[in-house]
């Protein structure tokens, strides 16, 4: 009979502990907002090295940045006892968000985004270096800007489509040795004349602060093999160039040749 007594008395201590419990489980479950719990199931992370509350942003703002990011963890209602809520991120009205950063006007694409599409193009085109005005231009309608330039600050100065008054391309390119020497530096015509010629872009400025004439420019390169040696812009209606950078020297004639200007080593 005693022993009844004892096994009845251990039962009936059971069903109490499991009923405070269920209570306690049920009061915790009432005080947490039904949002918070169901972006805690979905993602519930800690800070492993003393952290007391439990979050639902990986990175939330209220944790030093020397403890990012969170460990995510399995949600439990052992959590709840153990840890408290993060009023930042877990009991906010809305899942908090990192503020936006403010637009630059002068990003015309992302760097990553702009890589891809580069690389793609190289894959029909060839190194973009070497691409010549029609590629450039097409380009840029696509991307909005040029392979290495992410950044534009005044869109107007980017290559487009030669207007037909222009001189033509081919031309230009017969040209562009003996306009290149007319400047009396080393780049004699012997010089150049086994480099590759390209008509890399026809551009044409709304004002003419880049040296390229508001009326239209052609921009020329001169290669050595994967190697530039010099660019040169030429006015594409009267075919007087206007500049000259001569690479490895780091050397440029400013104005036309034969005509005072400003020549100056970078």
């Amino acid at each position: 009979m005693f022993e009844e007594v004892i096994v009845l008395k251990r039962a009936l201590y059971m069903i109490l502990v499991i009923i405070m419990i269920s209570a306690f489980t049920a009061c915790i479950a009432e005080e947490i907002p039904e949002e918070a719990l169901n972006r805690l199931k979905e993602h519930c992370y800690i800070n492993p090295d003393g952290g007391e509350r439990l979050h639902t942003d990986q990175n939330c703002r209220s944790v030093h940045e020397k403890y990012l990011p969170l460990t995510e963890v399995e949600f439990s209602d052992e959590l709840l006892k153990q840890y408290s809520l993060c009023p930042v991120c877990t009991l906010a009205d809305e899942p908090q968000e990192e503020p936006a950063a403010p637009a630059d006007p002068a990003l015309v694409i992302s760097e990553a985004e702009l890589n891809r599409i580069t690389a793609e193009w190289e894959k029909q085109y060839g190194d973009y270096r070497k691409w010549d005005y029609q590629v450039n231009a097409a380009f840029v309608s696509e991307a909005g800007t040029l392979p290495d330039t992410p950044y534009v600050f005044d869109k107007s100065v980017l290559p487009i489509m030669p207007d037909e008054d222009a001189i033509p391309a081919e031309e230009i390119a017969g040209k562009a040795i003996p306009l290149a020497a007319s400047y009396g530096s080393r780049l004699a015509e012997d010089a150049l004349k086994d480099m590759q010629v390209i008509v890399s872009q026809y551009r044409k400025p709304d004002n003419d602060v880049y040296l390229f004439s508001t009326t239209g420019s052609w921009l020329i390169s001169f290669w050595d093999n994967d190697n530039i040696v010099a660019w040169m812009y030429v006015d594409a209606h009267t075919g007087v160039p206007s500049f000259l950078n001569i690479v490895p020297d780091c050397i440029s004639f400013q104005g036309e040749p034969g005509v005072e200007g400003i020549h100056y080593e970078e």
